[in-house]
C-alpha cells in the first residue's frame, strides 16, 4: 500500500497539469484537438433553462452573429453584448428592462453550441444550447 500513494500522486499531478494546460476537447486552434464552429455568422435558436435560484433570465430566444459579433436578439427585451472567438468560445452580455444583466458564456461546435449563463442581479443561473437555423 505504501507504493500506491506516490503512484496515486503522480497521477494528480501528471492530470492537473494537463488539465491546467489550457487544451480543451473540441476548441479548434489548440493542437490536436478539431471541432469548432468554422464561422458562427448566422441565425441560432437558444433555449435556456434555470437551475439556480428562480427567475426568467432575459436570455433571448434567438440570436444573429455577424463578423463573429452578436448583432440582433429575438424573443427577449434586453440589448445585447457578445462575440465568438476563433476557437468557438461565446461570451455574451444581455440586459433586460430594471438593469437585470445576464451573462452567458460556452461553446459553439459544429451547429450547436451550449454553456451557462448566471445573473448577479437576479441571483439565479442556469444553462443553455443553440442550434444554428
Amino acid at each position: 500500500m505504501k507504493r500506491a500513494a506516490p503512484v496515486l500522486a503522480i497521477f494528480l499531478t501528471t492530470t492537473g497539469a494537463v488539465a491546467g494546460s489550457g487544451r480543451h476537447p473540441g476548441i479548434a486552434g489548440k493542437p490536436g484537438v478539431t471541432g469548432a464552429v468554422q464561422n458562427p455568422d448566422g441565425e441560432w435558436r437558444v433555449e435556456s433553462s434555470t437551475t439556480v435560484g428562480s427567475c426568467d433570465a432575459p436570455i433571448p430566444g434567438g440570436l444573429t452573429i455577424a463578423d463573429r459579433r452578436i448583432s440582433g436578439a429575438s424573443g427577449a427585451r434586453a440589448t445585447s453584448w457578445g462575440y465568438v472567438d476563433e476557437s468557438g468560445q461565446m461570451i455574451a452580455r444581455f440586459t433586460g428592462s430594471g438593469g437585470r444583466v445576464v451573462r452567458l458564456s460556452g461553446q459553439l461546435i459544429g451547429a450547436t453550441g451550449s454553456g451557462a449563463w448566471s445573473s448577479s442581479t437576479d441571483l439565479c443561473g442556469g444553462v443553455w444550447r443553440a442550434m444554428r437555423d
